[in-house]
């Protein structure tokens, strides 16, 4: 499938202005994400799965979330945190369709992409890293070099960009290298099944992956 040249004319001015729009970002996506490239770099997220395991990720993707029975659950659990984290940040888990609608086809068409999108915000509530653009560039480095997250790999490829804008230049190498070690020293969280202990305690889940109690905090 081709190159769609139209929204990425439309967003590109403004992501250069604002490369942490969300909103341009997602039709950013719809512009590419059925080029070759695009489809060879988020395979490249399954490396280290058989075919059994690259199955049974592709059926928990495809299973909506109950996101009202993951709000009932208790707040010190993954499902708790996840549905705080939407309320305490003004979040909607419905914005993708709602901003920009023609994403829901490359969401059912591409299983990768959809896992992706899903995941971003379980990842946050996982690593226990906020939503500020400094904490926003370290997710990014931690999930590129864990998980290969093609989105992630551009904006490392932006980061002489981003950094003299966004981030304290001392700490830059600091924070860096302290990413990059916890990022190998976990498994590939692409790769964790996050539908299936919602109801388990987020500290447990923490310490079964190897990260402290309180997550990856950075201070980028």
């Amino acid at each position: 499938m081709a190159l769609h040249l139209r929204p990425l004319l439309r967003t590109m001015p403004g992501l250069l202005r604002d490369p942490f729009a969300l909103d341009l970002g997602i039709e950013f996506l719809h512009g590419i994400i059925d080029t070759p490239m695009m489809r060879l770099a988020f395979r490249q997220m399954l490396i280290g799965l058989d075919s059994s395991e690259r199955t049974f990720l592709e059926s928990l993707t495809r299973t909506p979330i109950d996101l009202d029975a993951v709000a009932s659950l208790p707040e010190t659990t993954l499902g708790g945190a996840y549905s705080r984290f939407f309320a305490t940040n003004d979040f909607d888990p419905k914005f993708h369709a709602k901003v920009y609608p023609n994403c829901l086809e490359d969401l059912e068409r591409n299983w990768i992409f959809a896992r992706f999108a899903r995941l971003h915000d379980l990842h946050h509530v996982m690593l226990g890293i906020g939503v500020s653009r400094q904490e926003e560039i370290a997710l990014h480095l931690l999930l590129f070099v864990n998980t290969r997250d093609p989105v992630a790999a551009a904006f490392m490829a932006g980061l002489p960009y981003l950094a003299p804008r966004y981030l304290k230049q001392r700490r830059i190498w600091t924070e860096s290298r302290k990413l990059i070690r916890a990022a190998r020293a976990l498994p590939n969280l692409f790769h964790f099944p996050y539908e299936e202990v919602m109801a388990e305690p987020l500290v447990d889940l923490r310490a079964r992956i190897g990260l402290p109690c309180g997550g990856c905090p950075t201070s980028w």
